[in-house]
């Protein structure tokens, strides 16, 4: 008896020790050194190149929200002036299709004919319930010193935000829908990633089969699907550089607590649809996901300089701290390699594609596009 003791005691024991030598193991190698960059070969590219931040003006926009048409709280009318008193200049109207309350499959624009089109749905009962406060009333964007963006949320498939185009879906096909986007030199962001169990592989063949498809939200009503970074990143690795993808952040605005929830902030000389799609193309637009949601950021980025092998970004009030994000593939993991204003590829992981930076302010958080790592021509 007392020999079967010991040989179990001596398992155990042995047992314990292998699993504290592979524990060991594994933290050793957290500390292993990564071979980075030297900057001879390679060279930042910039999404912000055609910025001039000096006569930039910052304008808030949101390009995913919902109305009386489909399942949100508020007339079009009503949310449109909500918006504006919130200090945003960019909005799309995104209403779901056929798959929320058999609304037509057509997008909610343009604003000047709110009220004829409110007119058209009573005499379509058997497609659409009136769900409004009041008849809607007609808005003139110039006149809210803002612009409108034709948009609609493409819903029978993984939602897609349909924008600068005419189609509203009424697909089962992610496949059909950006086809039609496409066709009507439209653009196209994948919406709230998280709410589905798709590969990191089913985005790439996507967004290498079309252009017009310009990113993913990676803040959903602040922050539903607090994955969506990682996923983002994991996706940057293999599309960065010469694939683009931008990060969204977008309040997908159904009822008051979401508006706010965050902002695409757009530095434009002026304000006009063809400026904010051209930034939204070059992915000349960063992100803030407020503390708490309706705060305005007290900073905003105020310049981003990049050299061959150096990225500067000026903040123009106060920060707690910036970090520099890549992917770094040999571990499989997102890390930050610097922090403070500046990044150089001296410390980034070769074999990443990508830096990003995060700025923690005192009331939030500012996020910038990608800059792709590429070799020097």
């Amino acid at each position: 008896m007392m020999k079967q003791k010991r040989n179990r005691i001596f398992i155990t024991l042995g047992c314990i020790c292998t699993l504290v030598f592979f524990v060991l193991l594994a933290g050793c190698s957290l500390f292993i050194p990564l071979e980075t960059y030297d900057g001879s070969a390679h060279e930042f590219t910039n999404p912000y190149g055609s910025v001039d931040w000096n006569d930039a003006v910052h304008y808030d926009a949101n390009f995913h929200t919902h109305t009386h048409l489909s399942d949100g709280d508020f007339d079009p009318h009503a949310v449109i002036d909500r918006y504006a008193e919130a200090g945003y200049s960019i909005l799309a109207l995104t209403d779901h299709d056929d798959h929320h309350f058999m609304v037509k499959s057509e997008a909610l624009f343009p604003w000047t004919a709110l009220n004829a089109y409110y007119q058209e749905l009573l005499q379509s009962s058997t497609l659409w319930e009136a769900r409004s406060d009041e008849p809607w009333q007609n808005r003139d964007p110039g006149a809210l010193g803002m612009v409108a963006i034709a948009g609609s949320e493409i819903s029978n498939t993984d939602h897609i935000g349909s924008l600068f185009n005419n189609y509203a879906g009424g697909t089962e096909s992610e496949a059909v829908a950006f086809t039609e986007i496409s066709t009507r030199d439209g653009l196209a962001v994948f919406h709230h990633p998280g709410r589905y169990d798709r590969t990191v592989d089913w985005y790439v063949d996507y967004l290498g089969s079309y252009d017009a498809i310009v990113g993913i939200e990676v803040f959903n009503q602040n922050d539903r699907y607090g994955g969506d970074r990682r996923l983002w990143d994991k996706v940057l690795l293999q599309m960065m550089p010469t694939r683009p993808v931008w990060g969204f952040a977008n309040d997908d605005m159904h009822g008051i607590a979401h508006l706010g929830a965050n902002r695409n902030v757009f530095p434009l000389p002026s304000l006009d649809e063809t400026q904010v799609r051209s930034a939204m193309v070059d992915g000349a637009f960063y992100l803030f996901r407020p503390k708490y949601i309706g705060d305005l950021p007290s900073s905003r980025i105020q310049d981003i300089s990049v050299t061959e092998g150096n990225i500067v970004v000026t903040i123009d009030g106060e920060y707690e701290k910036i970090e520099w994000i890549t992917y770094e593939p040999i571990r499989g993991r997102s890390i930050a390699v610097a922090y403070g204003e500046e990044c150089s590829l001296t410390k980034v992981p070769v074999g990443s594609t990508f830096v990003r930076a995060v700025i923690t302010l005192p009331d939030g958080m500012m996020y910038t596009q990608p800059f792709g790592i590429r070799e020097k021509e």
